[in-house]
């Protein structure tokens, strides 16, 4: 491969063997079994959040108004 071929195939040149630019990743990413894996659990561990009241691991603290006074 000589400088020229070189220099347009990493500048986004015509390819040499034919094939098409696949384009960037962000683009073609949802295509993957581990994005969609991920963003599963990613879902998941949200309602889980969402659900549990942010992990709470101690009982929710109610706060109560004193009682009025008896009126006479």
């Amino acid at each position: 491969m000589n400088d020229l071929e070189r220099i347009k195939k990493h500048h986004g040149g015509p390819h040499l063997d034919g094939s098409k630019p696949q384009g960037p990743y962000w683009k073609r990413m949802h295509h993957s079994a581990f994005f969609w894996v991920a963003a599963l659990f990613l879902f998941l561990a949200m309602g889980i959040f969402v659900m549990t009241d942010g992990f709470l691991l101690r009982p929710k603290v109610v706060v109560q108004a004193p009682a009025a006074a008896p009126l006479h």
